[in-house]
């Protein structure tokens, strides 16, 4: 079987790499499309060692977005056209399309679903199979199948991901010393071009605070001014989970990242314009008290909570590991449900 992989942000090289490693292990044939200019996914699918076709770079505002759109379609297209896959395997809607055109399967997995706006309702409905959490509130029909999890335990399952102490000395920690990690959103993706995460002078308040409990490392999506710069994440793409399993405490305005943090074991806090709205972080805070999110007008209230988990962090980081494992004992394990889901499509 050849699979064709389309993937356009870091966190689906994790997730639909790790569906990719169950295909290879089987035997099966892969092939990705990528995404230049968008973080690292380029070189998490170089670092995989794995073939890709380059996409048109990222967009940064809707025009480039709808340029870019309609040229990833293009290239999609021609690329189903030559690889000629069993199955489309894509978390953005030119996987789709390229497949529709061609008469090819084609499973979506989003975890954000109708959530993500245009973006879901130019790829769903013409998809063979919507993939997506259990916590996603709408029914999208019979195509639409669930995994009882989150998207971040494709990757970050503890039978796949194991945290490695080393971490530590590449990061020239000390011996308890605490490490916090922030990090920070570029919003140029085409869900997030009408949001906003914190500012320059939240950043400064954050920082302020959290140095003085410990050292802080910075990731960003964009380049950042010389004085965050020297506090960048200095480990490669491919390591920074294990970063993440190393902090205390990750502070940020990213969706992925902060969730990351809470499935892995790391207590997290989002501030942003998305608080509230993504049903499965809502279920992660709300059912398993993984991550806290805090809108902008917010701003009091987070700075509070802030304070509190760092005044009390051992506390706070023991409940969050009884919670965290709570939540491993109902979750299932979703790679079995799409790899199984993939070969469904194959056998049609």
């Amino acid at each position: 079987m050849k699979v064709l992989i389309d993937a356009v942000h870091p966190a689906d090289v994790w997730t639909l790499g790790a569906v990719e490693d169950r295909l290879l292990a089987a035997g099966e044939e892969t092939l990705w499309i990528s995404r230049p200019g968008k973080d690292s996914v380029v070189e998490l699918i170089e670092a995989r060692g794995r073939p890709h076709i380059a996409g048109p770079r990222a967009g940064t505002n809707a025009l480039s977005l709808a340029r870019e759109l309609l040229s990833r379609d293009w290239l999609a297209f021609r690329t189903v056209r030559r690889f000629r896959p069993d199955v489309v395997l894509t978390r953005s809607p030119a996987g789709v399309h390229a497949a529709r055109l061609t008469r090819t399967p084609v499973l979506y997995d989003t975890d954000d679903g109708h959530v993500a706006g245009l973006l879901f309702y130019v790829a769903g409905p013409f998809a063979d199979v919507i993939a997506g959490p259990t916590a996603t509130s709408r029914s999208y029909g019979p195509k639409h199948r669930k995994y009882r999890g989150y998207k971040e335990l494709f990757y970050l399952h503890p039978s796949r991901f194991a945290a490695d102490p080393a971490i530590r000395g590449d990061l020239g920690l000390d011996d308890g010393e605490r490490l916090f990690v922030l990090r920070l959103t570029a919003f140029t993706a085409s869900h997030d071009v009408s949001e906003r995460g914190m500012t320059r002078e939240h950043i400064d308040r954050i920082l302020s605070r959290l140095g003085d409990f410990g050292t802080v490392l910075v990731s960003s999506e964009q380049p950042l001014p010389p004085d965050l710069a020297v506090m960048q994440v200095p480990t490669p793409p491919e390591r920074f989970h294990h970063v993440l399993a190393a902090a205390a405490l990750v502070v940020g305005d990213s969706q992925t990242v902060c969730s990351e943090a809470g499935v892995i074991g790391t207590p997290s806090l989002r501030y942003n314009t998305w608080a509230g709205r993504h049903p499965y972080q809502v279920e992660l805070q709300e059912r398993w008290g993984l991550t806290r999110a805090f809108a902008l007008s917010d701003e009091s209230a987070f700075f509070n909570e802030l304070d509190r988990v760092l005044e009390d962090l051992e506390d706070v980081r023991a409940a969050h590991a009884q919670r965290r494992q709570r939540m491993l004992e109902w979750c299932d394990d979703p790679v079995d449900d799409l790899t199984a889901w993939i070969y469904g499509l194959a056998d049609r």
